[in-house]
């Protein structure tokens, strides 16, 4: 089952971290290798414009004058079958209206703990992760 992430309530909801390009960046990093642990296809959803290109086509922008819970409501409803999405989002208007359209939702604190937990999030796995990376994160001043 795919997973739909609300990048910035997700951030919000975890202590320590903030909602800056480097924590979004470092948290697109996890949730990478998360999927590829899980073979799952997970998008990671922010608002905005991001700072430096997204590294993939599975981290999106809402874009100027647009909200994530927008995009995320967007692609739900672009989906043939909606219920085969996780909606992770600790929104509860946005979780109410992704479970309308049929998806299930997951709390933020629940998923953070399935991502930490997978051992996923600190290295890359093989050759084309760490071009991946070294693309996404570069060397920093």
């Amino acid at each position: 089952m795919p997973i739909l992430v609300d990048g910035d309530n997700l951030l919000g909801a975890w202590r320590g971290r903030s909602r800056s390009d480097r924590d979004k960046r470092q948290l697109a990093g996890q949730i990478h290798s998360f999927a590829i642990a899980k073979r799952r296809r997970v998008l990671v959803v922010f608002d905005g414009v991001p700072e430096t290109p997204p590294p993939s086509q599975d981290v999106l922008f809402s874009g100027h004058g647009r909200k994530a819970d927008d995009l995320i409501l967007a692609l739900l409803g672009d989906e043939i079958n909606p219920r085969g999405w996780i909606v992770v989002t600790n929104d509860r208007p946005l979780g109410d209206r992704c479970r309308h359209l049929g998806a299930q939702v997951e709390r933020c604190d629940k998923f953070r703990k399935r991502l930490t937990a997978s051992g996923g999030g600190e290295k890359p796995e093989g050759r084309v992760d760490v071009d991946d990376w070294l693309d996404w994160f570069g060397e920093e001043s």
